[in-house]
């Protein structure tokens, strides 16, 4: 591991966008242990809790585009520069897990309450503390599939990852500009990569995140906790707890989620009491990498308080939302 060249590259993915963050490490009592976040931004808080193998720095863009938030940005323990839990997590431990992380980073920080957003695994961790601490998340936005929502089948590069040897040979391969390439094509935004939308300082942070950081091996435990060997979902979010989140939850998904599109989404949507969903064309499963104009939009609208964002007219030539979104008051 060497944090410093991975920390070096970072700082070229935030000074590329034009903002330095600040950044400090967090004990989180329930879990015990420590994490590392970035924050960047004043105003109502904003916890922004990552999906698989990346770390709080996959926010950048969005983060750097929202002076007026407190954006906390988390690295999940184990991942970019937190260390791994004491404890490994495994599928009996991943529920209280993810019901603490948040509230011990608000804890830590002294807040009593935040809006929270997720991604994938952050989906997942935003969605069962939303559930377990209503009082403790404002307002929810959910970027694509979050773990634990049905899915018809995992892609093939995820359930490859938790297959047994194969995990550990693939984080022992030499990572590349390609192979990070191919990682962005795997999850829905080849015409991003295709026309620059996502930078080179983005594939350098990735890169650097899996030259330089144990977050690849230590996410093939989180993984093994989710998923089964032959690509099932080994935990997932039961209607009854959807069903009690009264939180006010915007889903912007990515029609090109390799997770699951609009059907997938639609259906989602309709197992939350007080959400919103919004589909976005052309979008793969991080919707803020091919649309990122329309997803800070979203953010300060529905975070903000004021009117609920209404999903985009359809836009020649843009990523637009449903003009009929799913809602269920």
């Amino acid at each position: 591991m060497d944090g410093e060249r991975y920390r070096a590259a970072e700082q070229r993915l935030w000074a590329s966008l034009g903002v330095e963050p600040t950044e400090r490490q967090l004990r989180l009592r329930h879990l015990a242990t420590d994490v590392r976040i970035q924050e960047v931004g004043d105003g109502q808080p904003v916890v922004f809790v990552h999906g698989a193998n990346t770390s709080g720095s996959s926010w950048a863009s969005i983060a750097s585009r929202l002076p007026t938030f407190r954006c906390i940005l988390v690295d999940r323990p184990g991942t970019g520069l937190s260390p791994p839990p004491p404890t490994p997590i495994d599928a009996a431990t991943l529920p209280a897990f993810a019901e603490h992380l948040i509230v011990d980073v608000l804890d830590a920080l002294d807040l009593s309450s935040a809006h929270v957003v997720g991604t994938s695994f952050g989906g997942y961790v935003a969605l069962r503390s939303a559930a377990a601490h209503p009082d403790r998340v404002d307002r929810l936005i959910l970027f694509s599939w979050s773990a634990g929502l049905p899915v018809d089948r995992l892609p093939l590069f995820m359930r490859l990852m938790t297959m047994p040897g194969i995990g550990r040979i693939a984080t022992a391969l030499p990572q590349t500009e390609r192979s990070i390439r191919q990682v962005f094509r795997g999850l829905g935004h080849a015409e991003a990569l295709a026309d620059g939308r996502i930078t080179r300082e983005d594939i350098g942070a990735i890169l650097a995140l899996y030259r330089d950081t144990d977050t690849m091996r230590n996410e093939l435990t989180m993984g093994r906790a989710l998923v089964t060997a032959r690509g099932g979902l080994r935990m997932s979010l039961p209607d009854a707890l959807l069903g009690s989140i009264r939180t006010p939850t915007y889903l912007l998904w990515g029609e090109d989620d390799p997770f699951g599109g609009p059907d997938l989404a639609r259906a989602a949507a309709g197992r939350l009491p007080n959400a919103t969903l919004e589909l976005l064309r052309g979008a793969g499963h991080a919707p803020w990498l091919d649309d990122l104009e329309r997803c800070v939009e979203v953010i300060e609208k529905f975070l903000g308080l004021s009117d609920p964002p209404r999903p985009a007219s359809p836009t020649p030539g843009r990523a637009t939302g449903d003009p009929s979104p799913s809602s269920v008051p």
